[in-house]
């Protein structure tokens, strides 16, 4: 008996041998590479998707870059970076004079804006007709989005509403204005669009509003506002991009609407309203219209730009916007500065790819942002020379054709007839594109705070913490963990706690790696290999054998 037991032992071990060989099918555990450190960013949920999508793509051969981004609001980037937690932030706007005056206070006061982004900044909502039908073809005039986010008691019936969509039977049901609950410069982009395209409309929201001692002292004084108010009427909020998306397509969104950039709605297949222009053209985010639309943006000399709301082409979508990623120029570890200037460049030239941004639904840079990224790029500590950093990608989009100007137009329903500028000339341009789910998302396979993740398009395998996943919006997903839009559970980047619970909380992929199999052994050791098992594997069996004959 003892001399079986120790023959089967020995046939394992010789089996073991020749399997650890590859001549019979193992799994291989990955190993993570990464190619210098690691950087943590975050801010503008707007451009979550898109940064999302690089992050993912650089962390595979042959850029191999680790690139945390936690998306909570663009005033949550500004302030961190300022802070010194965050390496990097996005922000929809500029630094604030009270940011600034902050900002000259640390070693950070020395950095450069880089537009990696632009959009338009969409209104999806879910809205059921008196027929119980979903509705998807709702126009708004400026003046209607204006009052749906600042006038309590507003019905979806109201004429302001009513008179643009003759042919729609809309339902006498209050509307739910869904606004960020963070610091979000999608809020100040729609503050700023208002003010200039419904000033009275503003002013009265701004005086119902002037008793909060909360309010944000900007809003106050009358400019634009990160912060919405919210204690009025039946308004809802939520945390970033991802959460007020949530809230509207929840089941429990019915009549509800939010402003949002354009691609969220289509991911989770829901229609983005039309917006009536100073033309008086009912338009939808697209390419053109938002690229025609940024035409009008004017350059601040510094990589930012000033919006214009009321450019005459009959053709433009606004409000539309841009992204940047803010960027240390001094006292920042060059070793840092490489990778991340090498992020910006795949971002600003590959990551600008016609394929990529008709999934996204953002605009693509022209070639005049490209140019701007270039020079700001250049300026962080470590940044290689641009031949060696650019990646090469298709060319930028095409100057879009500009539609007729106005000089008159009198928007329809209740109000006056507003008089506009004419023939103003574009500036810079951007280019769009409608949205389809994006190819990297989450494919949790533990209760570990590691998630495998495939690339649907290329079968690359990449690492991340588990994160908020929902496969019925995101097709490369397949837990059922819901995307709620949750703050991470405890880390900045989304990661569990330990012993925390998946999808607790956290909205953005962290940290993802490069995922590859441990090198292959040489012939030569597998051929040794081989015989060593095969040696083994006879002696099992000899002693088996042996056991057997008589003695």
């Amino acid at each position: 008996m003892i001399r079986r037991l120790i023959a089967i032992v020995i046939l394992i071990v010789g089996v073991s041998m020749v399997v650890a060989t590859g001549a019979w099918p193992s799994d291989h555990r990955p190993v993570v590479v990464a190619a210098g450190p690691g950087l943590n960013g975050g801010g503008s949920s707007f451009a979550k998707n898109e940064i999302d999508q690089w992050r993912a793509e650089v962390a595979r051969k042959p850029f191999e870059l680790s690139i945390n981004y936690v998306a909570q609001g663009s005033s949550f980037g500004r302030q961190q970076y300022i802070a010194g937690t965050l390496d990097f932030a996005a922000s929809d706007i500029p630094f604030t004079s009270s940011e600034l005056n902050a900002l000259n206070n640390t070693n950070r006061k020395d950095y450069v804006y880089v537009p990696v982004s632009a959009g338009g900044l969409g209104f999806m909502y879910n809205l059921i007709d008196k027929n119980g039908q979903q509705v998807r073809n709702l126009n708004l005039t400026r003046e209607a989005v204006c009052q749906i986010f600042t006038k309590p008691g507003m019905k979806w019936s109201d004429p302001e509403i009513a008179a643009p969509n003759p042919g729609l039977a809309l339902p006498d049901e209050l509307v739910r204005p869904i606004v960020r609950s963070d610091g979000s410069g999608t809020s100040f982009v729609l503050s700023e669009f208002c003010i200039a395209v419904a000033k009275n409309t503003w002013d009265s929201f701004r005086t119902r509003q002037q008793a909060d001692p909360s309010l944000d002292p900007t809003f106050v004084a009358g400019g634009p506002t990160s912060n919405w108010p919210v204690n009025w009427g039946v308004v809802g909020s939520a945390l970033a991009a991802d959460g007020v998306a949530a809230a509207v397509a929840d089941s429990s969104g019915r009549y509800a609407i939010t402003y949002n950039e354009a691609g969220f709605a289509k991911l989770r297949n829901f229609p983005n309203a039309s917006v009536q222009n100073a033309a008086g053209a009912f338009v939808q985010p697209t390419e053109d219209a938002v690229s025609v639309a940024l035409s009008y943006a004017q350059p601040n000399g510094n990589g930012t730009f000033t919006l214009n709301y009321t450019g005459p082409a009959g053709n433009a979508y606004f409000p539309s916007t841009y992204s940047y990623v803010i960027a240390q120029t001094t006292g920042f570890s060059p070793d840092k500065g490489a990778v991340l200037s090498k992020f910006l460049c795949y971002a600003v030239t590959k990551g600008q790819r016609l394929e990529l941004t008709s999934k996204l639904g953002y605009a693509r840079l022209s070639q005049e942002l490209v140019s701007i990224a270039r020079e700001s790029i250049s300026k962080i500590p470590g940044a290689p020379p641009w031949e060696q950093c650019a990646v090469s990608s298709e060319p930028p989009p095409p100057t879009p054709t500009v539609g007729p100007a106005i000089t008159t137009t009198t928007r329809p329903g209740p109000g006056t007839a507003t008089t506009l500028p004419g023939g103003a000339t574009p500036t810079t341009k951007a280019g769009s594109r409608p949205v389809t789910p994006t190819s990297i998302y989450i494919d949790p396979i533990t209760g570990s705070s590691i998630a495998v993740i495939v690339d649907p398009i290329t079968g690359s395998t990449v690492l991340a913490p588990l994160v908020d996943c929902d496969p019925t919006i995101d097709p490369g997903c397949t837990s059922n963990v819901p995307d709620d839009g949750d703050q991470p559970s405890t880390s900045l980047f989304g990661q569990l706690a330990p012993g925390g619970t998946p999808g607790a909380g956290g909205s953005s992929v962290s940290n993802p790696a490069v995922v590859s199999d441990p090198p292959a052994p040489d012939a030569a050791k597998i051929a040794w290999w081989l015989v060593q098992g095969a040696a083994v594997c006879a002696l099992g069996v000899a002693l088996a054998g042996a056991r057997r004959r008589p003695a």
